[in-house]
């Protein structure tokens, strides 16, 4: 989990990470508990990215004119790309290469896209759920699936990193024989 105090992003980074500690904090205990700071975070900038998504949707389909497959690749796309550049910066502070990162990125977004956005929510609408209905439960699978990729895969901290940071276990006498 990225470190409040962690400065390598500068104070903008710093910042979210006060907002969302803040916000996290008064989250229910079991929540509060459950979730990680950075899902706090995750969910407040891929929900902003979501509304461009769809802004940028409207923009493109309906005053632009551009067929609807085009215009849902598109402002998907830059919707995507602003969440994965946001939230390495601000919310995982993710040090590492950033080629390896988006390569990783685009996987789980192609991997979304097929099992979540056509997959389940197609699935859902086939099963008599409403369209709108079987869209948002999907989304909400998506947005899951998509934090756990990122958290674990794409911005995942190295383990050395974390075993530099836990406390060193006390070496107990080795017992004679």
């Amino acid at each position: 989990m990225a470190d409040v105090s962690d400065t390598t992003y500068g104070p903008a980074a710093e910042a979210f990470g006060r907002f969302t500690a803040r916000v996290h904090s008064v989250l229910p205990g079991f929540l509060g508990r459950w979730l990680p700071k950075t899902f706090v975070g995750f969910a407040m900038i891929n929900l902003s990215t979501f509304g461009l998504d769809l802004f940028l949707l409207w923009l493109t389909h309906h005053i632009m004119g551009l067929p609807y497959p085009f215009a849902v690749s598109i402002s998907f796309g830059i919707a995507a790309a602003i969440a994965f550049g946001l939230n390495k910066v601000l919310n995982f502070r993710a040090r590492g290469d950033v080629g390896k990162q988006s390569g990783k990125y685009v996987l789980v977004m192609v991997s979304n896209y097929l099992i979540w956005i056509v997959g389940f929510s197609s699935f859902l609408e086939w099963a008599g759920v409403h369209y709108l209905v079987s869209r948002v439960l999907a989304g909400a699978a998506e947005g899951v699936y998509i934090y756990l990729c990122s958290r674990l895969w794409v911005f995942r901290r190295r383990a050395r990193l974390l075993v530099a940071a836990a406390p060193t276990p006390a070496v107990e006498p080795a017992m004679g024989v």
